[in-house]
């Protein structure tokens, strides 16, 4: 599964005003995806690039504006290039995203991988906006039967300041082409962020579906997301 990946924008929270829409832009690439990620809708990235191409899509409910992502991602010279597009509701301003990735240590089953990606993310009306660097690191246990993610990350964020960011994941294929996943992951100051989701590919290597809840971790925390989406395969070359 891990030849296959997903372009990093990350699914983030997003609050119901235009300067937290652009915070949770710019940690949108926890690795995720900042091109390529874990595979959707992992927000810590996986350290694989996309093989070929690829195109993203989901639906997203938020506490505040929903979001609807159209993300497409092709492989040019073992650097992964991605670009997002995210339309929200409420009247806020559409968003967008460029994203590079490329191998530091390609992923082997049994062994490990890693990837550096970088991203930058703005709102509709400015090219002003918030950029991201990620390192992530991916170890492969029991034939890619699990997959663990780490990711370290450094984001410049035009009104909330500079963010050290963090992610770890675990995935498990519960069976053939199913796969559950379960992480943690800090985008900004405060209590780390938590995230459950599955996914399954109808045709292998050609399409997946996916779903996901997240929020904040704490007793009264009320910054929860639910997204569901897919991503298709295909080549362009």
């Amino acid at each position: 599964m891990y030849t296959k990946n997903h372009v990093a924008l990350r699914d983030a929270t997003v609050a119901p005003t235009k300067s937290l829409s652009l915070t949770a832009l710019a940690v949108v690439l926890m690795g995720l995806s900042s091109l390529a990620n874990a595979g959707r809708p992992l927000i810590t990235d996986d350290a694989t690039i996309v093989d070929d191409c690829q195109l993203e899509s989901w639906w997203q409910r938020n506490r505040g504006p929903n979001e609807f992502w159209l993300v497409p991602a092709c492989q040019v010279a073992g650097i992964e290039w991605g670009f997002g597009y995210a339309n929200q509701t409420a009247g806020e301003p559409d968003l967008y995203e460029l994203a590079a990735k490329t191998e530091l240590r390609t992923l082997e089953t049994n062994s490990w991988g890693a990837t550096i990606g970088f991203s930058h993310g703005f709102a509709q009306g400015s090219f002003r906006g918030d950029q991201h660097l990620n390192l992530a690191v991916t170890h492969s246990f029991a034939d890619d039967a699990w997959l663990l993610h780490s990711n370290l990350g450094y984001a410049n964020n035009r009104d909330a300041g500079n963010e050290v960011t963090a992610g770890i994941a675990l995935e498990r294929e519960v069976i053939a082409n199913h796969w559950a996943f379960a992480e943690v992951f800090r985008k900004e100051a405060g209590r780390p962020f938590y995230q459950l989701g599955y996914r399954f590919e109808p045709k292998a290597e050609r399409l997946q579906l996916d779903i996901n809840y997240g929020n904040r971790l704490s007793s009264s925390a009320n910054e929860y997301w639910l997204s569901a989406g897919f991503v298709f395969y295909f080549s362009a070359f």
